[in-house]
Order: C-alpha cells, then sequence, then structure tokens
C-alpha cells in the first residue's frame, strides 16, 4: 500500500494506493482521508498493479491526477450545489427524514437522500452537500428531471447562476 500525506493549509489530508481483492476480482482504488471524511475511487480500469509495481497508462496519467486532485477537494471541502425552484408555489420542505418538493402537481413529490448527500432545504433553495462529486451531481440531475425548465415561462428547478433563454409567445 503507497501513502501520500499532503499538507495542505493547516488540514492533513492522507492519499493511500490500496489494492483489494474481492471474490477473486482484484481491485486497485485510491482511499483518501481528510478532515470531512473518507472517499475511495477505483481505478482498476486506468491502471495496473504487477508485483511491486504500478502501471498507469499514458494516456490516462493526466486523468488520474485530475481524478486525485478532486478526491484531495472532496475531502477538504466538499461539493455544494445550490438550486431555485422557479415557478409559482414551488416550495421544498422536509417530512421527517425525506425532502418533499411542491412543483405545481397533484401530488407531492418525495425525495429521500441517502447517508452520502446532505441536504439543507429553504422555502424556493435546496442546497446540497456532498463528498463525492459524482452522486452530489446524479442526485441533482434526479431532482430537476421533476420539473424541466420551461422555455416560455422560465418555471422549474434551476441550478443558481443558471439561465433559461425565454422564448418569445407567438400572437396569433
Amino acid at each position: 500500500m503507497a501513502e501520500i500525506l499532503i499538507n495542505k493549509k493547516s488540514k492533513r489530508i492522507n492519499v493511500k494506493l490500496a489494492f483489494l481483492d474481492n471474490n477473486g476480482k482484484s481491485r486497485l482504488n485510491i482511499l483518501t482521508e481528510g478532515p470531512l471524511g473518507k472517499i475511495s475511487c477505483d481505478i482498476s480500469n486506468f491502471a495496473t498493479l504487477s508485483g511491486n509495481k504500478f502501471f498507469i497508462k499514458k494516456d490516462d496519467l493526466n486523468f488520474l491526477v485530475k481524478k486525485i486532485n478532486k478526491l484531495i477537494k472532496s475531502v477538504s471541502s466538499g461539493w455544494f450545489v445550490e438550486l431555485n425552484l422557479n415557478g409559482l408555489g414551488y416550495k421544498s420542505f422536509k417530512l421527517n427524514n425525506k425532502i418533499a418538493l411542491d412543483l405545481g402537481y397533484s401530488n407531492l413529490i418525495i425525495y429521500k437522500p441517502t447517508d452520502k448527500i446532505k441536504i439543507r432545504n429553504f422555502k424556493n433553495k435546496i442546497v446540497l452537500f456532498s463528498l463525492d462529486q459524482e452522486y452530489l451531481y446524479q442526485v441533482v440531475s434526479n431532482l430537476k428531471s421533476y420539473s424541466t425548465p420551461d422555455s416560455y415561462k422560465g418555471k422549474g428547478i434551476l441550478r443558481k447562476g443558471e439561465i433559461v433563454k425565454l422564448k418569445k409567445k407567438s400572437k396569433s
């Protein structure tokens, strides 16, 4: 197991390269530990381990460095996404451990987050936080699919800073 210690602005970040063997399938993982928690990433598709030597395909080296940088950012500061609910009567509220979205449909849309993500909701705004960027963007995509932005009125679930170009209404 290779280990790298990074001291980034008085935050101790531990990056380990681990070879795991699960049920006959060998996996090469990057394990990252930091002040916010732990996260791992499977890199078996990009690198191989032969004996004590670690091989990375030349084309995948840049991708792997970017992936490690994302993992370091994940455990040091995490990832935030803010969603705005635009539309008359669009709101969100907490219902036990679930988020209920009132988007003008006859029923409420209820989303139950996993333990990988933390959701903070306000009246017309939802803030999501996670250590795993890919999972966070998947959840954002799922939430946005409940009410895609309308190109005539601008209603829908939008990311902070996202602009919808409105179409002109045709006069008949």
